[in-house]
């Protein structure tokens, strides 16, 4: 089944402090999950979560693209039987702060997409709880 899932936020801070959320390692653990990512185009690293029936405790993936602050894009692979998909984060300077735009795209099983399209919501407000702490 095709993932083509498209989320659009206002953060009420500048680019370069959301930049900074999405963009390191700190970061992207207190918001999205723990991971060895490092802000290098071609790194390979991991999400990683409690394994359990609805996955393996991690996600394979690799930084696809890196244009400091305004956007970031990384392969997804949860699954071995998946295609790597993509996330990719785009960042815009608007009045009173920072529109995010996250694509998340490529292929998976039904389950799956479902879980991804009620989960980054979720996500996102854990971004905003960062955002409003820094």
């Amino acid at each position: 089944m095709k993932i083509d899932l498209s989320f659009r936020e206002f953060y009420p801070h500048p680019i370069e402090k959301v930049w900074k959320a999405i963009s390191n390692r700190d970061g992207l653990a207190f918001w999205l999950m723990e991971n060895d990512f490092e802000p290098i185009v071609g790194k390979r690293f991991q999400f990683r979560y409690p394994a359990g029936p609805n996955g393996r405790g991690w996600i394979d993936c690799e930084v696809l693209a890196l244009e400091p602050p305004s956007r970031i894009a990384w392969s997804w692979q949860a699954t071995e039987s998946d295609l790597a998909g993509r996330v990719e984060i785009q960042l815009k300077t608007i009045e009173g702060g920072t529109e995010l735009t996250l694509a998340h795209t490529g292929d998976t099983d039904p389950d799956r997409r479902s879980r991804y399209a009620s989960g980054w919501p979720g996500k996102f407000a854990d971004l905003h709880k960062l955002l409003s702490q820094r």
